[in-house]
């Protein structure tokens, strides 16, 4: 019940109140899911095997939903948890710079897509599997997940029951999707 008022507060940050009432009730399809696969497993396909990379992963998988289908989706940033300890924290909103420029620094949080009641996060394995990460959380996930996964979806309490909580802070705005995008084209 609270995370569905803290999704609708960050959706507002750049939809007005018509369109966060339209992505809330919105209810996928079976083209819709089979969209969603398809094209989560393209992205992966195409985007490096690296860690922390979810701002990449997220911006360009958003985009691909939004050019090809009418679903409704919001790249999410914000905190992850598993097994109740924090693994990334956002305590303030990804930069925006302006049209032509690039922005050199450092962001901490995570980042993911949100649609149709459902929470998906194409980079976290990427992130154990590849990162620099303590033993420890890596062993957990494998044991749990296993190796070689490419992404989670489901939904905010399917989550909650592997040990993940997705906590929303900020949505990116399609400038900044856009200038993502253009930074990865380049």
């Amino acid at each position: 019940m609270f995370r569905d008022q803290d999704l609708a507060a960050v959706l507002a940050q750049n939809l007005d109140q018509e369109q966060v009432v339209n992505f809330l009730s919105y209810q996928l399809t079976e083209d819709d899911i089979a969209f969603i696969q398809s094209s989560v497993k393209d992205v992966l396909r195409n985007m490096p095997k690296k860690a922390f990379n979810c701002t990449q992963i997220s911006a360009i998988w958003t985009a691909i939903i939004t050019d090809h289908s009418k679903i409704p989706v919001s790249a999410i940033c914000g905190d992850l948890h598993y097994n109740s300890k924090k693994i990334f924290v956002c305590n303030e909103p990804l930069p925006t710079g302006e049209d032509g420029t690039d922005i050199i620094g450092e962001w901490d949080g995570h980042c993911w897509l949100e649609f149709g009641g459902l929470i998906a996060d194409a980079s976290f394995f990427r992130t154990i599997y590849y990162g620099n990460v303590p033993k420890i959380l890596k062993e957990m996930v494998i044991s749990q997940f296993g190796e070689g996964r490419g992404s989670i979806i489901a939904t905010p309490e399917q989550m909650k029951q592997n040990g993940l909580e997705f906590i929303p802070k900020y949505s990116l705005s399609e400038r900044q999707i856009n200038g993502i995008v253009q930074g990865i084209a380049s």
